[in-house]
């Protein structure tokens, strides 16, 4: 049957098998966005370690400098990407200024301990168990949050205009890679004003990358919808739509909406709802109840014309089916358009055929960039522990031999080595102070540094698709006999890759310095192995390190030997303020206020700004809630109520006030230290 659907045919083959160009030579900016995204946010964490790791003020300087390359053009090139997906072309005039800003500002940047344009002053400190430079502000610097807060505008414009044209374009992704923006100009801000020594950017710029790698499928169904527009836009009898493979809407021609003028009512990106539609029983439940053969001669009728409708699967790379195209053709006219097809469809294969091959080769490379930054957090995690340096990406690369051993494909063990490089991301949660302490921990240390793998996996299940790498963090402090943390799974239902990281970590932490002993002899380790077979370790996971040991004879599996939150508690007694005092004395990170009833919290707010407020429901002439009321007519500073009261009704008044958590009497330690911390160090994961 001839059919003027034959002009996406290649389509069948793959969506994104090039075509950096469209059929009319528009240039798809955002696959090009996200390589160079991906190289600058690799550099850019590669300069936070270097710094972290350097010998020298002058080859901090230089690591700082490297730094800067990434954060003075990553939010350029995100801004380019929003242009795309919001279907603008950026001024080449803005452009032009916005780069040539950056480039001043980095210009200043490279100008550092030569002038005191940008750092009037620098030196080299250390903290925590990494270093980082000490610098005073030169008038130059002004130029870079000032250049922060421009690009934040622009992308408010952005934002607000996708809102108004919600309908017309992928607002989702839109409103998500805005949100990865404003969030690390946010942390940005916050690390401005807490004058923190510490940079959070990186972890805000690896979780961008991970949702562009996530989203990079999700624009080719764009481009192609685009491409398709150009190659029929002088054919005025073809009509398409467009669904992703959850059967939601993505676009459809002038034609077809003409036609169906109810599509001009639907969501780009939401599934159809209204059920009782002719469009909707004709054309939606028809793709939904199709079974993927050849379709039947399903005939569509509008006003007296009479489509075919053809339903074509759309695939990408390995995955058979990312979404499906809809034809409709008029058959009246299908003889008028065999031979325009015939020669588009000859353009459109040549063109798969030339760009295929460019494509998979910076896929390639956008998954390398992924892994290096892994690797350069990973690092910058082991850091902060000067005994145990390079402890991730040993375990990773044990892992990696016992996964070969078990006759893993090579994308399993490479997955399960990322998963060794980021077992131990939660880490960053734990005080260096109790990660270096040379003695035995206190049961509360302990404690601490049990809360590691649950802190690993709430970080890296927003970036990981399959949620592997994040029950690798969560599960690999388990046992096999159900006595490990935090959940006590036991044999089988610990996931494998958990079962071989924590045998892989075990290993490394006897055969590594620690603050309180050297590296255990290596017939020592073998033997605690052989004693934690079957209790501590899966019994096949035991027996292969086992065999790596007995043929490792020169025991060369063994490491080398390398601002303060200000909190207000408003509370009428005294001796609460007191207990909390004493929970958080052990916490540096913490300077404590007080007030004695609402009304002195109220005026101490109208002069001091601060973190986190701590905040008795209890109290008398003014309570808790009436304080609280008063407080967010104003502030919207993050509120604890502290309360006796354990109902349920109760939490949801608290909640319904805009109270951010509540914590019950008596106050337990360790719940009150997690709290606070997270109420004052918020991370944003998208």
């Amino acid at each position: 049957m001839v059919s003027c659907g034959n002009v996406v045919l290649f389509y069948r083959i793959h969506i994104g098998t090039g075509h950096d160009r469209g059929i009319s030579g528009e240039k798809p900016q955002c696959r090009y966005g996200f390589l160079l995204f991906s190289i600058l946010v690799t550099i850019n964490a590669w300069g936070r370690y270097l710094l972290a790791a350097s010998e020298s003020l002058e080859m901090a300087i230089w690591a700082n400098k490297f730094l800067y390359i990434g954060g003075c053009y990553v939010p350029l090139v995100m801004l380019v990407i929003l242009a795309r997906l919001c279907n603008l072309k950026l001024s080449k005039v803005l452009l032009g200024v916005l780069t040539l800003y950056s480039t001043v500002v980095m210009f200043l940047v490279m100008t550092i301990g030569k002038s005191q344009i940008y750092y009037k002053s620098v030196a080299m400190g250390y903290g925590n168990g990494y270093n980082y430079l000490i610098k005073e502000y030169g008038p130059g610097h002004i130029l870079y949050p000032v250049m922060m807060i421009l690009y934040a505008v622009i992308m408010v414009y952005y934002c607000i205009y996708a809102v108004r044209r919600r309908k017309l374009l992928s607002f989702r992704l839109v409103m998500t890679i805005s949100g990865v923006g404003f969030s690390c100009f946010f942390v940005y801000i916050l690390e401005r004003i807490i004058g923190s020594s510490i940079s959070f950017l990186s972890v805000g710029y690896l979780v961008g990358i991970a949702l562009l790698i996530k989203y990079f499928e999700r624009l080719n169904m764009y481009d192609i919808s685009s491409n398709i527009a150009n190659a029929v836009e002088k054919m005025k009898e073809y009509g398409y739509i467009v669904f992703d493979y959850k059967y939601r809407y993505v676009n459809a021609n002038d034609l077809i909406k003409e036609v169906f003028p109810e599509i001009k009512t639907w969501f780009v990106d939401r599934v159809v709802q209204d059920e009782n539609s002719y469009v909707y029983k004709e054309v939606v439940q028809y793709l939904m109840d199709w079974n993927g053969e050849e379709s039947s001669e399903k005939i569509v009728e509008s006003e007296g014309r009479f489509f075919q409708l053809d339903i074509r699967r759309i695939s990408y790379g390995s995955k058979e089916s990312v979404g499906y195209l809809l034809e409709f053709v008029d058959r009246t006219l299908e003889t008028k358009y065999y031979n325009a097809i015939e020669e588009y469809n000859i353009r459109l294969e040549k063109a798969v055929e030339e760009q295929t091959e460019e494509l998979r080769e910076k896929q390639k490379m956008i998954q390398e960039m992924f892994v290096q930054t892994v690797t350069a957090l990973s690092e910058a995690v082991d850091a902060k522990d000067r005994y145990t340096s390079g402890h991730s990406k040993r375990v990773a690369e044990y892992s990696r031999l016992i996964a070969q051993r078990l006759g893993k494909s090579r994308e399993e063990q490479e997955e399960i080595y990322r998963a060794g490089l980021l077992h131990d991301i939660g880490k960053i949660r734990v005080p260096a102070e109790i990660i270096n302490k040379p003695g035995r921990l206190t049961d509360e240390e302990y404690n601490m540094i049990k809360i590691h793998p649950v802190t690993g996996y709430h970080i890296l299940r927003g970036i990981t698709g399959s949620g592997y790498i994040a029950n690798a963090a969560k599960y690999h402090h388990e046992r096999y006999d159900g006595t490990g943390y935090p959940n006590g799974l036991a044999g089988e239902k610990i996931p494998e890759v958990a079962r071989i990281l924590g045998v892989a970590d075990a290993y490394d932490a006897m055969a590594s310095d620690r603050s309180y002993r050297k590296a255990l002899p290596q017939d020592m380790v073998r033997a605690e192995i052989e004693k934690g077979k079957g209790s501590q370790f899966d019994p096949d996971m035991a027996d292969i390190i086992l065999r790596m040991i007995d043929e490792d004879e020169q025991y060369t599996m063994k490491q080398n030997v390398s601002a303060q939150r200000k909190i207000l508690i408003i509370d009428d007694e005294i001796i609460n303020s007191r207990i909390i005092v004493g929970i958080l004395q052990g916490e540096p990170m913490y300077e404590i206020f007080y007030a004695e009833g609402g009304k002195q919290a109220l005026e101490v707010l109208e002069k001091e700004t601060f973190d986190l407020i701590m905040l008795d429901v209890q109290m008398p002439e003014m309570d808790g809630l009436e304080t609280l009321r008063l407080i967010r007519e104003k502030y919207q500073t993050p509120v604890i109520l502290m309360t006796g009261d354990k109902t349920l009704a109760e939490a949801r008044e608290f909640a319904e006030l805009a109270c951010d958590d509540y914590i019950t009497k008596p106050l337990l330690p360790i719940l009150v230290k997690e709290v606070v911390h997270h109420m004052t160090e918020r991370t944003t994961l998208v």
